[in-house]
């Protein structure tokens, strides 16, 4: 469960600091609709682990839109990097 709290904790990091980015005005309006895609995706997700039957289907739930919420972001928003 560290584990998956770990990675909640670095996905929610991430899409803050898009939401950062996007109240500064640095992103290209593609990103803004990326960004309601991904709330949008966001909140289907949580919908869907909510109504499932069981914490196993919850968590399988969890895993999948894991891997899809750090698709989307790695897709529509370059990581920013440090040198």
């Amino acid at each position: 469960m560290d584990d998956q709290q770990d990675e909640a904790d670095a996905l929610l990091a991430r899409i803050m600091m898009v939401r950062d980015d996007l109240k500064a005005g640095r992103l290209t309006l593609a990103q803004v609709e990326a960004y309601r895609r991904l709330g949008r995706t966001v909140d289907r997700i949580t919908r869907q682990m909510d109504a499932a039957a069981d914490i196993e289907a919850a968590t399988a739930l969890w895993r999948e839109g894991a891997e899809l919420i750090r698709t989307f972001l790695a897709e529509h928003f370059e990581t920013p990097t440090c040198h």
